[in-house]
């Protein structure tokens, strides 16, 4: 049996590979050892390349650090724009959607993200306007999720705050990492968390659902 021949790789695919190493080494490093901790030096030799290397895709640390910013938050984006199973019926599943935030914002990975806007904070000129800009995009993409699956009548804004709300408590309590290390604790947070989003969302439901009702009309039938 004749062996195919092999796919030569362009300089482009290589360059790109090269790039995700030195991503990858650096998320796992601002993770292991927290942002003081990263050098351009310990980035290159976790990646198995020289810092000349590294320095030839990225000139400085911070234009490494908001590449892996962007990086992260890309994913993040993405991966929310999937997901399907959050709501049914054009009703927030609530237990599933605090579940699903604390995956993403709890795992040890986005900690890297915290590393990058925490170890910055004192040198806001360093950090380029893609990063709030970033920020606002993942911001409305969450908004055009619930548009497209969740029925939210006059309490659109409320909704979407309550969304907000969720991400925010999930963040902070991503935070306690750094003072608890027991997963009971945070077990017991999160059905906490997930009991007050559920009542408030119940309430501003089914004002939703007589709202939607209301405008439908008898029968589904507009309103004349």
């Amino acid at each position: 049996m004749t062996t195919p021949p092999r796919t030569r790789r362009t300089q482009a695919d290589r360059r790109a590979e090269t790039r995700v190493q030195l991503i990858r080494a650096a998320t796992t490093l601002l993770h292991r050892i927290g942002f003081a901790g990263l050098t351009t030096a310990n980035v290159a030799k976790e990646a198995g390349l020289t810092t000349g290397a590294l320095h030839h895709h990225f000139p400085t640390k911070f234009e490494l650090l908001f590449t892996v910013y962007d990086h992260l938050a890309e994913r993040v984006l993405e991966d929310f724009t999937r997901q399907k199973n959050l709501a049914s019926g054009g009703r927030l599943n609530v237990p599933k959607l605090v579940r699903y935030f604390w995956g993403v914002y709890g795992d040890p990975e986005y900690w890297a993200i915290w590393e990058i806007l925490i170890g910055t904070r004192a040198e806001a000129e360093a950090r380029p306007a893609a990063v709030s800009d970033r920020m606002d995009a993942i911001r409305e993409v969450r908004y055009r999720w619930l548009e497209e699956h969740v029925d939210m009548g006059r309490n659109k804004k409320e909704i979407f705050e309550l969304l907000e709300f969720t991400l925010i408590a999930i963040r902070g309590l991503s935070l306690e990492r750094l003072f608890h290390k027991e997963e009971a604790y945070f077990e017991r947070h999160l059905q906490t968390l997930t009991t007050v989003i559920s009542a408030r969302y119940e309430l501003l439901a089914s004002d939703a659902d007589v709202t939607l009702l209301r405008a439908s009309g008898p029968r589904g039938k507009a309103p004349k």
